[in-house]
């Protein structure tokens, strides 16, 4: 576990965030670091397509759905840095083999204050464990990006450059101590989410969802009180 001082930062980082939660959401707004193309397009359709499909269960099995995955998490940066994402078909075959592990998911909210949060994180860390999405050992960044289209009410997306550096986590810790993270964050975006309600948030621009409000205000708590990414 991170050293008591640093667990107590990122308390009092989650507290602000929760004060300020709509100032953060405007910071990001007003700057947003993800500004190549395609990257918020594709985003936005594929949630809207798994919006029409309805459930979790008909966006795995719709083929239109899953190319508008692919394509987003290659313009999310899944492939880069060392790791490469897996063949389309290869996904597709193990998103559909899990599909009543994720389907089991579907509906859970994670701004619901009786959300079983011990359950919902073990099975969350199975299916990050298990999902074959790119050749890597660390899988939970790829995992939850993929879990957030999929889910995008329940599973925000985690990434190295933000999500790690809010909670202050060296790169070691965050590499072989993936499990450990995914509990502390799913936590984490738990309690704000049932402080803020961030589906009254959801609209245009980024603001696609509930999980992705809370990211977008996280990333705009770092650039407001200056704690730069990770490059």
């Amino acid at each position: 576990m991170p050293p008591p001082g640093r667990a107590e930062e990122t308390r009092q980082r989650t507290a602000r965030l929760i004060e300020r939660f709509s100032h953060y959401l405007d910071v990001y707004e007003a700057k947003p670091p993800f500004i190549r193309a395609g990257q918020l397009g594709s985003h936005r359709a594929t949630i809207e397509l798994r919006r029409r499909l309805g459930s979790a269960e008909a966006a795995i099995a719709d083929q239109n759905f899953l190319q508008a995955l692919m394509g987003t998490l290659a313009e999310w940066g899944l492939g880069v840095r060392g790791s490469r994402l897996v063949d389309p078909e290869r996904l597709r075959a193990s998103l559909r083999a899990h599909a009543s592990e994720i389907a089991a998911l579907d509906g859970r909210l994670i701004e619901d204050p009786h959300l079983d949060l011990d359950q919902t994180i073990s099975e969350l860390w199975t299916l990050t464990q298990e999902l074959e999405i790119v050749d890597n050992e660390a899988t939970l960044v790829a995992a939850s990006k993929t879990l957030h289209h999929v889910l995008p009410d329940l599973v925000v997306p985690i990434d190295r450059s933000w999500t790690q550096r809010f909670f202050g986590w060296h790169n070691p810790e965050f590499q072989y101590g993936q499990e450990r993270f995914l509990d502390r964050a799913f936590r984490t975006f738990a309690e704000v989410a049932s402080a803020v309600h961030p589906a009254q948030y959801v609209g245009g621009g980024w603001r696609t969802c509930s999980a992705k409000v809370i990211d977008n205000a996280l990333i705009g708590f770092c650039i407001a009180e200056r704690i730069p990414p990770i490059a």
